[in-house]
């Protein structure tokens, strides 16, 4: 398995290079992770600090790592897979991210994230006990029309409603038990 996901993240980490992607909350803590560690370049540190900040060393931040550490991005995703204290995916069942773009921050998603931490118990970039549910922000899906937008799992969700999350943070507080 971890050959697999070394090649899906090889897949990703080429991608957001093209893409030349627009800031990601996730990458900026991680850049200000490292920042921290001075100028330390084993990859297993540098990457043991970007994952004690966000809890998972997530595609985005491997090509700061590589580029700190001075390695390709392939010989960065051998040296992470060899490290078992190393995740490169969150711990959890259910991943949820709430846009926090100007739009949807706007339209409700600012409301949508107070709600969220209220009603899970935690900040952004942790998670439940019990490995349930992760709550993440996201800069934008790009789906402004459908503002305010969650994303659960891969699946992006428009026009969410305070009332509607409402009712989807229940259901998934009911599965946990």
């Amino acid at each position: 398995m971890a050959r697999v996901l070394g090649k899906s993240l090889q897949g990703m980490l080429e991608s957001v290079a093209k893409a030349g992607e627009p800031r990601n909350l996730e990458r900026d803590r991680a850049h200000r992770a490292l920042k921290r560690c001075g100028e330390e370049v084993d990859a297993g540190r540098l990457a043991r600090a970007v994952q004690r900040a966000l809890g998972y060393v997530p595609p985005r931040a491997l090509p700061l790592l590589a580029e700190r550490a001075g390695l390709t991005a392939e010989s960065l995703l051998t040296r992470l897979e060899a490290l078992e204290e190393i995740r490169l995916e969150p711990e959890c069942q259910q991943r949820i991210e709430i846009c926090s773009g100007r739009t949807c921050a706007r339209r409700g998603g600012a409301k949508l994230i107070r709600l969220a931490r209220g009603t899970l118990g935690v900040n952004m970039f942790e998670t439940t006990p019990g490995q349930q549910i992760r709550l993440e922000p996201f800069r934008c899906f790009g789906q402004c029309a459908r503002a305010p937008n969650i994303r659960m799992n891969g699946v992006i969700q428009g026009a969410m409603t305070e009332k509607r999350f409402g009712l989807l943070l229940g259901l998934l507080g009911r599965g946990k038990r």
